[in-house]
């Protein structure tokens, strides 16, 4: 048996295998001859059946016994004789067989990058650090209003501010209704500022009826459009006018909230959840800061059996979660960016731990366990949780052991603060999240 090894940068082995037709002729010869001597086929007597015609019939049959031994036998060799550290399980391609170059086959399999993590002594990381005012505590109580105000009807008549629940028949131009063009219980908010519908509702009352006109508007990019597109015509029977209505801001509004006596306790707990939710958002942007800024100093591909796999489980994931048929060749090319990344930033996570002895042991995990056990009912309860399940205690591990490496990277790192406005930084959020 020979063969030939060539890896390839991304992790990827090809192991090249040349078994000698000496040795497999023989094996072939005798089983077509047993066969032979078996086979009963129409049109031949027992024991004449042209070899040719029992390739035709059992050849791939026959071959696949064969061929599989000798695969065997020399996948077991070759990884006695060479220790890989496989990430995939050895796939057999481009089988073949000829009298001349006898079997031949190719192993492929991927091995986990070995590599040493440098680069982190002084690297320049931006911590960002976010600042919280008064403004932002009363922004927040403010939303805890808005959170928990009432809908009432309104008896009068409909004003700014209101929400009007009608039935909508869109009319043609004439007046006459559009057949399966009616909306019923359709919800409009009186905007103060919107110069088109509000104007249109305003001072109407359950049981009135209007007909109304909304613009359409022109589709600047379509510059073939000659002609206006029509205007829309309604005709609207109100059902309900309501209006929401914000709790004062008091002693009472504290109590309906929480274990709160007073407005100024739930001022200070709100206080206090803010700046917890700050401090955390601080810091998982520094550890993404981190581990971004050594990824761009670890050169190395990723194997192609972990981006495949990490592919495969986004796209089962959203054919799950999704009820419209999704592009797959798409979505794999939308998402293949940050798989790369999350790869990079899982196998160089775990050469530090192994590299820089950051790994939990039991002793360590067991230690902050029966901490937790002295911290109240809250804390037994974790740490309940964590004796009874393996899973959970193995992904708590795995949480100790990423502060470790993110607490060895930010020590090594020429870290520089950036203070920033809380409110800033919720904007940006909101837009990044209209953006997607």
């Amino acid at each position: 048996m020979e063969y030939q090894i060539t890896s390839q940068p991304n992790w990827h082995t090809v192991v090249h295998f040349i078994i000698d037709a000496d040795k497999v002729r023989p094996e072939l010869q005798s089983k077509y001859a047993e066969l032979q001597k078996k086979a009963r086929v129409e049109g031949f007597r027992k024991g004449h059946v042209p070899e040719s015609l029992l390739r035709k019939m059992y050849g791939k049959s026959i071959e696949a016994d064969i061929f599989e031994k000798y695969i065997r036998q020399a996948y077991e060799k070759f990884f006695k004789d060479h220790k890989y550290d496989l990430l995939s399980s050895p796939e057999v391609k481009d089988l073949r067989y000829d009298d001349n170059g006898g079997l031949q086959f190719d192993l492929h399999f991927d091995v986990r990058p070995v590599f040493d993590v440098t680069g982190y002594e002084g690297m320049p990381v931006e911590k960002e650090v976010y600042e919280l005012g008064s403004d932002d505590f009363e922004r927040m109580l403010q939303n805890l209003r808005e959170r928990n105000a009432m809908v009432y009807n309104v008896e009068g008549e409909a004003r700014a501010g209101h929400y009007i629940k009608a039935d909508l028949q869109e009319l043609d131009h004439t007046g006459v209704p559009i057949v399966g063009k009616k909306i019923e219980g359709q919800v409009l908010y009186l905007k103060e500022d919107d110069p088109e519908l509000t104007p249109q509702l305003i001072n109407t009352k359950a049981g009135d009826e209007r007909r109304i006109v909304l613009k359409v508007e022109r589709n600047e990019s379509n510059s073939l459009q000659e002609t206006a597109p029509e205007d829309k015509y309604y005709h609207v029977k109100i059902t309900e006018v309501k209006e929401r209505r914000l709790p004062d801001l008091d002693d009472e509004f504290a109590k309906d909230l929480g274990p709160y006596q007073t407005l100024d306790e739930l001022r200070i707990d709100v206080e206090k959840r803010m700046r917890e939710q700050a401090s955390m958002e601080s810091r998982m942007r520094f550890h993404a800061a981190l581990a971004d800024e050594l990824i761009k100093r670890t050169s190395f591909e990723v194997p192609p059996s972990m981006l495949e796999a990490y592919l495969d489980a986004v796209a089962q994931d959203v054919r799950k979660n999704s009820k419209e048929k999704i592009d797959e060749k798409e979505l794999r090319a939308y998402y293949r960016p940050t798989a790369i990344r999350n790869i990079k930033w899982i196998l160089i996570r775990n050469r530090m731990i192994e590299q820089f002895d950051l790994s939990v042991s039991d002793e360590e995990l067991q230690q902050v366990i029966d901490t937790f056990a002295t911290e109240g009912e809250a804390g037994r309860k974790r740490a309940e949780e964590l004796q009874k399940d393996k899973k959970a205690r193995e992904r708590f591990r795995d949480d100790l052991e990423d502060e470790k490496v993110y607490s060895f990277l930010a020590r090594s790192a020429q870290v520089t603060e950036i203070k920033k406005a809380w409110r800033a930084e919720e904007e940006r959020e909101e837009q990044e999240s209209d953006e997607e």
